[in-house]
This record gives structure tokens, sequence and C-alpha cells, in this order.
């Protein structure tokens, strides 16, 4: 079904409807310490989000766009904003705990543990300089940086058995060790800002040009490479896992495909054409995609999440909005939850694609949402983060 949001009530004109879906399955890992809950990067939450229109728990005025995910530890909410500050704010109440200033962009998504919060620095044509810091989560200290020899261009970091796998925009990705931040291997990539994934102590990342590449987590010794067929570059799109697959979206100019690849040995298994260009990752839940995309792609054109079985490409639904969707959905019990460019949070019914409610925010929303504890936390292009209950 296409559900198009609009200051009327929605409208639905029928493309098909899933009838049933199994139980939504809950990775292991699912929680809110890293970008799409979990090293799979399914975007799957073991929690319930706001079924009906929420109300406002809190919400905090960073004074600058919020692209990253808001992360959610022992009571802390952690994230940053565009013009490089740092967040420890207080998850109940919303009030500052701590706060660090990067002086230029950050990494577009943060990571943790129960010690550190991991960001990386981007550099900028007046300030080369770009680096990983460390912080001690609870009182911002600086614990140690990486600042490697090529200006790569710090970006996501991922936390796996106390090794740090860091990516960069141009040359490489790191493996670092998480308490010293002292580098272990590298492997040259053709950049990108995807998150790097894990699964069976294997590594997967793709890079700009689309590609991706299975290394081994000890030694970074690259296992295969599954090398696109795209010339386009997307730099932003991260893939996500099952027990067999991983699933990628790869843009064309016009439209693109997504790609399931056997994660054992990077064969092919299908592809599934998709009609617009997407910056969205993908998330999963029990074979079904969901991923947003920017319609037909000029300024005012409108923007739909969409939910395709990847056994079979089958559109299950499609929701139109009034904006594109560049962050990836979120996904807890029956609901899926994501933002878009016309200034809303939505709830879907993930069998259906039926809203459940939006929410409406001051700009654009391209912040992936976290679920933790019955609440909704996200970022704005208007400069707060907002905590929906």
């Amino acid at each position: 079904m296409i559900y198009k949001s609009t200051a009327s009530p929605v409208s639905l004109v029928a493309i098909g409807l899933l009838a049933s879906l199994p139980p939504i399955f809950f990775p292991a890992l699912a929680d809110s310490t890293m970008f799409q809950a979990n090293l799979e990067r399914t975007g799957v939450y073991d929690d319930t989000g706001p079924e009906n229109l929420p109300k406002l728990a809190w919400k905090f005025d960073a004074g600058s766009p919020v692209f990253s995910t808001p992360l959610v530890y022992d009571g802390i909410v952690y994230f940053t904003d565009f013009e490089g500050g740092v967040y420890a704010v207080n998850q109940n109440s919303g009030s500052l705990i701590w706060e660090k200033n990067l002086v230029q962009q950050p990494s577009f998504q943060i990571t943790l543990n129960e010690d550190f919060l991991l960001v990386g620095r981007r550099f900028s044509r007046n300030d080369d300089k770009s680096y990983l810091i460390a912080f001690d989560r609870l009182s911002g200290e600086e614990i140690w940086r990486f600042e490697p020899d090529d200006k790569s261009g710090m970006d996501a970091a991922t936390i796996y058995n106390d090794m740090v796998f860091l990516t960069s925009m141009s040359n490489n990705l790191f493996s670092l060790d998480l308490a010293t931040g002292e580098e272990i291997w590298r492997h040259p990539i053709q950049g990108g800002s995807g998150q790097p994934l894990v699964s069976n102590d294997i590594l997967f990342f793709q890079d700009t040009s689309q590609s991706i590449d299975a290394l081994s987590v000890a030694t970074g010794k690259k296992i295969w490479t599954y090398p696109s067929s795209s010339n386009k570059q997307n730099s932003f799109s991260t893939p996500a896992i099952d027990d067999c697959c991983i699933y990628s979206i790869i843009s064309e100019n016009e439209g693109g495909m997504i790609s399931r690849i056997n994660k054992d040995n990077g064969e092919l298994i299908a592809e599934f054409p998709i009609e617009y260009s997407s910056m969205s990752s993908i998330s999963l839940a029990n074979d079904i995609a969901f991923f947003g995309d920017d319609g037909e792609g000029y300024a005012g054109a409108h923007g739909y999440m969409n939910a395709m079985n990847v056994e079979n490409g089958e559109l299950i639904w499609r929701f139109e909005t009034e904006g594109f969707i560049r962050g990836a959905a979120s996904i807890a019990g029956d609901t899926v939850y994501f933002g878009s460019g016309d200034h809303y949070m939505y709830a879907v019914d993930r069998h259906t694609g039926e809203m459940k409610w939006r929410y409406e925010t001051d700009a654009g929303i391209a912040s992936t949402p976290a679920i933790v504890d019955g609440r909704l936390y996200f970022g704005s292009i208007d400069g707060h983060v907002y905590v929906l209950e």
C-alpha cells in the first residue's frame, strides 16, 4: 500500500498487502550502544517504542543539526552535532552532564561501550586534522587519540572483541586496540562513511565504490570481495546481515538494486531492482528489508520508505512522505520508525505500512532513531535531540 503524509487524512492506494509475518527475531546484541542496534546492522531493537501518538519527554538544544543516532547507556544519552559538539546528557531529564567541542564536523555516527565513547573527526579544506578520540564515557576526559599518517578523514567506528574497526573517507580501514588506540592492522579501501559490520568473526564493509569486502577480524586479511557493477559512488549506505547473507543497496544514477550476497563466499544470490535512488541504509527483519529513498530525486520530491521481501524481491508496501528519507528505519515489535526531510518522525505498522502516528519537528530528520525503555531518541536538522514516549 502507498500511504502519503499530508495535513489531511492519510490516503491509501493499494500496491500489495502482507497478510502475515512470523514473530520478529531480536539479535542477541540488540542494544543502544551503536548505529542500527547491533553488529549485523539490522536496525532491530529488543524493546518497544511508542505505539500511539507520543508526547515529548524532553528535547535538547545543540544549536546545530544532529545527524547521528543518539546512543543510550546506563542513564546517559550521547550524541554529536554537525559543528563538532559532543554531548552527554541525563536520560531522564535531558540536562547536560558534559560537553566537548571538536571544532569541526564529527563522524556521522558514534559508538560506545561501558568505558569509552568513540567519536571520529573529519577534516576540511581549512583544517586537515583528522582523528578518532576515545572519551571516558562518564567524565568526557580524553583517554587516547588515533591520528593516522595518511589524513584519511576518520569516520565510523565499530567495537568488537576489545578491538576498534575504523573507516575513513579515503584510503584505509583501520583496526585499533580498544584500550590504547594503537594500530593493529590496516586494509586499503576506496573510502566511505558506512558502518563496518561483524558476523561470525568476519568484518564486512561497503566502500564508496559500493564494492563489499569481507575481512578477517584478527588479521585484516581479505576473504572475498564483491565488486559493484555501478559507476556511481555512494558513501552513506550500510548493508545488513542475517544468518546466510549480506544485503546491500547498489545505487545507480536512476534507481538501483538490492543485492543478496552469500556472506561466506561473496557469491551473488539475487538482485532486485529498486525504483528510486537511495542513500539510506538497509534495516532487516524476518526476510523483509526496509529502506528509504529520494523519490523522483529533485527538490520538493516525495521520498518513500519501502518494505521488500528479500527472498523474491516483492515490494510489500511503500509509504510516501513529502521529503527524502535518508536515515535508516528502526524496528521494535510491530512498528517501523523513521524520519523524513518533510520534518516528521513516523511510526508505521511493519506488516501493512499503515501509519500509526507522526511527530513534527522544525526541520528535516536524517537521524536514525534509537529505541530504549519505551522511548524514541532522534536528532533533527533543527538542532535538537527529541525524546518521545
